[in-house]
């Protein structure tokens, strides 16, 4: 089993797993884990770590993206937040191609 897989499922059962602030360890909320996901963990976990950091990485240029959209827009503060909220709402394996959206399409540093 991938590290990708491991957090896909993780996610998809509702478990949003953590890199320690050391960057050595991972961290979920007590009781969610089963003894197959704890093994699966176990086993994947610096490849798991490289996998969080990497997404949470992603998450934040597209946050980034999205904000530079909304500047050159001129949108809302609620508009703003809304988009905040689709991104977090959004599938973490699908804000990679998002990402890419926002890069091709709005100028960087707002209105040009």
């Amino acid at each position: 089993m991938t590290a990708e897989t491991i957090l896909f499922e993780l996610l998809e059962c509702g478990i949003t797993p953590s890199v320690t602030p050391d960057g050595d360890g991972i961290e979920v909320e007590a009781g969610l884990l089963n003894d197959a996901q704890r093994a699966a963990i176990r086993a994947n976990k610096y490849e798991l770590i490289a996998c969080i950091q990497d997404a949470a990485r992603i998450t934040s240029q597209l946050m980034n993206a999205a904000i530079r959209a909304c500047d050159y827009w001129g949108d809302s503060p609620q508009a703003r937040e809304q988009m905040r909220q689709d991104i977090l709402n959004s599938r973490p394996e699908h804000r990679q191609e998002l990402l890419r959206m926002f890069k091709t399409d709005y100028p960087p540093g707002g209105r040009q």
